[in-house]
């Protein structure tokens, strides 16, 4: 048990470093924004491309695994869709915002480092499958819901359907530039590239990426506790406002996001494909991160639920460490995880 405990408590250590850091002052909101583009444009592509590097990605990809995440996403998205738009009757972007609340794990800053932790070197393919199905899935029906809804606001509820799909179009767009300009997967590509034709590199490349590569490492080596310290920073700073009113959809995201995610992505890689099995725990165990700082940021921007994000994000992310715990002590009894 204290082994296991071992695994995952150094993660919240950071993070709780982080928010008490948050809290005392040291650090404001725009500290944590420094901490985010650092992150995303120059430690975490190094690491992926000096991973990437290492490894054998012609043989270590497997398409199933991002399957399974896509069909995951796609059925918390869904199940939150009927209870907070059937159920609770809420209107279409604040239903947006908490779907993506629900869906949204922190694949980023805390799913790779914790894919590295269970797999080593190739578990930075099934980290990066459960990124793309976060970007391809959630973000297009997230950008999407809140556009058709912000027509609807600024138009007229009889506006039909014909507003509707100039409001998909306009969100797509936006999809597809955000998807292109993602710092996370031009690295990926280049590293990706750059691995499948290491063996008939010519000289003159080996020697460059060899003088480059400290570099990469250096860079690399302060992704994760950067990471996991931002994330903790930004609990701390971010307002949380009527969490007594917010309880029941607090209540409703978190069983989503923590339980019945891992659950269904249990089930659809069991009954679709046969996955190595540390290849299942580690997706079972990706698939039940706490809520990302992604959910927050994009019910900001459209003015739905970011109170009800902000706090999914801190009471997730503390109840995570109890239910990745368990989900390693269940793994550990028959794959030694």
């Amino acid at each position: 048990m204290l082994e296991l405990v071992g695994i995952v408590a150094p993660f919240f250590m950071v993070i709780m470093l982080g928010f008490v850091a948050g809290r005392l002052g040291v650090f404001r909101l725009d500290s944590a924004k420094v901490f985010n583009n650092y992150l995303l444009y120059f430690a975490l592509p190094a690491m992926f491309l000096s991973k990437l590097l290492e490894q054998d990605v012609l043989s270590g990809f497997d398409v199933r695994v991002m399957v399974v995440f896509m069909l995951a996403n796609t059925t918390i998205l869904v199940l939150s869709w009927i209870i907070h738009g059937g159920l609770y009757r809420l209107s279409l972007g604040d239903t947006a915002a908490l779907g993506t609340t629900s869906a949204w794990g922190n694949s980023g800053y805390m799913g790779i480092p914790l894919a590295l932790e269970l797999l080593g070197g190739p578990g930075i393919f099934v980290a990066f499958s459960l990124l793309a199905a976060d970007i391809i899935i959630i973000s297009i029906a997230g950008f999407a819901l809140h556009e058709i809804d912000k027509d609807r606001s600024e138009n007229g509820s009889g506006s039909g359907g014909g507003m509707g799909l100039a409001s998909l179009g306009r969100a797509l767009r936006k999809t597809l530039r955000s998807i292109a300009t993602n710092p996370f997967l031009i690295p990926f590509a280049l590293g990706f590239a750059l691995s499948a034709v290491r063996p008939a590199w010519p000289d003159a490349l080996t020697v460059t990426v060899d003088f480059i590569f400290p570099a990469l490492e250096m860079l690399s080596a302060t992704a994760f506790g950067v990471a996991l310290f931002s994330i903790g920073v930004g609990m701390a700073l971010r307002p949380i406002t009527n969490v007594g009113e917010a309880a029941p959809m607090l209540a409703s995201t978190g069983i989503l996001k923590l339980i019945v995610h891992p659950v269904s992505t249990a089930l659809i890689a069991a009954l679709l494909f046969d996955l190595e099995p540390t290849v299942f725990a580690t997706c079972v165990i990706l698939a039940a991160t706490p809520t990302a700082t992604n959910a927050f940021i994009m019910a900001t921007a459209y003015a739905k639920r970011a109170s009800e994000a902000s706090a999914a994000i801190l009471v997730s992310t503390s109840i995570a460490f109890f239910t990745l715990t368990a989900l390693l002590m269940y793994f550990r009894a028959d794959l030694g995880l």
